[in-house]
């Protein structure tokens, strides 16, 4: 075998060298053909959630002898919506999912009770969805009725073109009060709220019934009156604690161009020094306390505003005899009409809004035999509808609007009978006053036209001359 013969150590470099080259060479390849490293993405911050659910809600009720199922519901939902509404972010929305146990039971007093309601707050443009659930405890508690001495009257300007302090009174402990207010909006978008705060702490029952935002007028006035008069024939109230620095909204109520909210609501301070009733309008998705303490928006000049004395007022009385002429009252006009408290002031309440008229009939038969007897209504102003509670019975009425007599109720007077009937009423927002209640043996006409109907007057009210213009003629 031949023997090798030993490099060079210069060859032996230039070949290690040309090694290198060559490994250098395919990494720089292998680099240039691979993918880039995947750049991390920036984690989306989390939306911030809309509101806060509470989880717990506890609610003091009285009613006697019960808090109604209707009342209940009313007041479950206002308590949510005033513990969650000053969380909500702008352009979010409360939306109520079932109430659990349902249907409600009424709630006796001195007992409890509880409910799951199911709760979802919708968020706006840059909030996230809310859901969860609240537990409601229902206490049923005692208090005495209100009997207001005063009723606050809040309806002037009647049309919101601004925002600002609509309406301001004072409620102390030796004085409850109505409040009746009735508001449109014209322009941009406008929060209303109805606002109770004080200087110390105090303790409110409340009795409110509200209707709206609609464009309906004649029905956001006739609710309001058809659930306020079943809430005072059954001294229903919520009893609330009121904290120095945070006013309580009672009603908040978003309105579009047109549309009208309107509400009564008894204030009786229970606790405390007194407190103070404010209706505030305000820019859509505004906070109302900036304007508690300014001054009141301009009035329109219709004069419908003000405080006026209920004692007495409202308490009406007529004898009625089988076979004689018809016993008929007025009420809703502008003679008589409840005196405004301050001398100074020239608001009016024309219409008697706020105003509950107990209407008593004495009845007698002389006759050897029974007789029928009818209890009507007779509108005189225009178009209205009409809540009468008739011996402690609802009786809602459907839209009338002939000046003539419309069945009520009946009463069959056994010979030689003398009696009476209560008929509690109030006037509707929205309705054309005077009107006429009365009892006769006349039959009236049986037919009152429901809601809608072509003879009828609502939602599609048919032009009326100006109230003012008119003389008696009283409508919101």
């Amino acid at each position: 075998m031949p023997s090798r013969e030993p490099r060079p150590a210069s060859l032996r470099l230039a070949a290690t060298l040309a090694l290198l080259v060559g490994l250098l060479g395919r990494t720089a390849a292998a680099q240039v053909l691979e993918s880039p490293s995947p750049v991390p993405s920036p984690v989306a911050a989390p939306l911030a959630p809309a509101g806060v659910i509470p989880a717990n809600l506890s609610l003091a009720v009285s009613g006697t002898p019960v808090a109604d199922a209707a009342f209940l519901d009313a007041q479950i939902r206002a308590a949510i919506d005033r513990a969650i509404r000053p969380t909500l972010r702008p352009g979010s929305a409360i939306r109520y999912g079932p109430i659990v146990p349902w249907p409600l039971l009424p709630l006796p007093s001195g007992t409890r009770a509880a409910v799951l309601v199911g709760i979802t707050l919708a968020g706006g443009v840059g909030f996230a969805d809310v859901s969860g659930t609240t537990t409601v405890t229902l206490n049923g508690t005692v208090v005495p009725p209100p009997d207001p001495a005063v009723l606050f009257l809040s309806d002037d300007p009647e049309y919101l073109t601004a925002e600002g302090l609509v309406f301001r009174g004072a409620v102390t402990p030796a004085r409850a009060a109505r409040l009746y207010y009735y508001h449109s909006d014209v322009g941009m978008p406008r929060d209303v709220d109805v606002v109770v705060s004080a200087q110390a702490p105090a303790q409110v029952a409340l009795t409110e019934a509200n209707a709206g935002p609609d464009l309906d007028v004649m029905s956001v006035g006739h609710t309001v009156t058809r659930d306020f008069l079943r809430y005072e024939q059954n001294d229903e109230s919520v009893v609330v604690d009121i904290v120095p620095g945070t006013p309580l909204v009672v009603h908040h109520a978003l309105l579009l161009q047109g549309e009208v909210t309107a509400g009564a609501l008894d204030v009786q301070v229970l606790r405390g020094s007194g407190v103070t009733v404010s209706v505030i309008a305000s820019a859509a998705g505004g906070r109302p306390e900036m304007y508690l303490a300014g001054p009141r928006v301009p009035y329109d000049g219709h004069h419908r505003h003000g405080t006026f004395d209920l004692a007495g007022y409202g308490r009406i009385s007529q004898t009625y005899t089988v076979g004689g002429p018809a016993a008929a009252v007025q009420y809703g006009g502008r003679a008589p009409t409840p005196r405004n408290i301050d001398p100074s002031d020239d608001g009016r309440d024309y219409g008697d809004y706020g105003v509950v008229h107990r209407i008593t009939l004495a009845l007698t038969n002389p006759a050897d035999t029974p007789q029928i007897v009818y209890l009507y209504e007779k509108p005189l102003g225009g178009p209205l509808r009409s809540s009468f509670i008739v011996d402690g019975l609802l009786k809602e009425m459907g839209c009338v609007r002939q000046p003539q007599p419309y069945w009520v109720a009946t009463y069959q007077l056994p010979p030689h009978a003398n009696g009476a009937s209560t008929t509690v009423t109030m006037t509707d927002g929205g309705s054309f006053y005077p009107m006429e209640f009365g009892v006769s043996d006349a039959q009236p006409s049986p037919y009152t036209p429901p809601v809608g109907a072509a003879d009828g007057c609502s939602p599609s009210t048919p032009a009326f001359p100006d109230p003012q213009a008119a003389g008696a003629t009283v409508r919101h």
